[in-house]
C-alpha cells in the first residue's frame, strides 16, 4: 500500500505528457490502483491502456509520466 497525503504533477508532466494524458484521468486511476507496481524508488502502474509513472516524497505523490500505451 503506498500512502500519499497530496498528488501533484512534475514539471516533465508538465512539458511532456499533459497534453497527452488528461490530469482527472491521472488521478482517477493513481486513486483506484490498489497495488501500483514499485521500479526502484518509483511506482508505475499500467491499466486499462494507460501507463503512469510516479514517486513519492514527503507524503507527496509527484506524477513524472502518463501516456496512453
Amino acid at each position: 500500500m503506498v500512502y500519499f497525503t497530496e498528488i501533484r504533477k512534475t514539471d516533465h508532466y508538465i512539458e511532456n505528457h499533459e497534453k497527452d494524458m488528461p490530469w482527472p484521468k491521472v488521478v482517477e486511476i493513481v486513486l483506484f490502483t490498489k497495488n501500483p507496481r514499485k521500479k526502484e524508488d518509483k511506482f508505475e502502474i499500467e491499466k486499462d491502456g494507460y501507463y503512469i509513472l510516479f514517486e513519492i516524497k514527503d507524503r507527496v505523490l509527484y506524477v513524472i509520466n502518463a501516456k496512453k500505451n
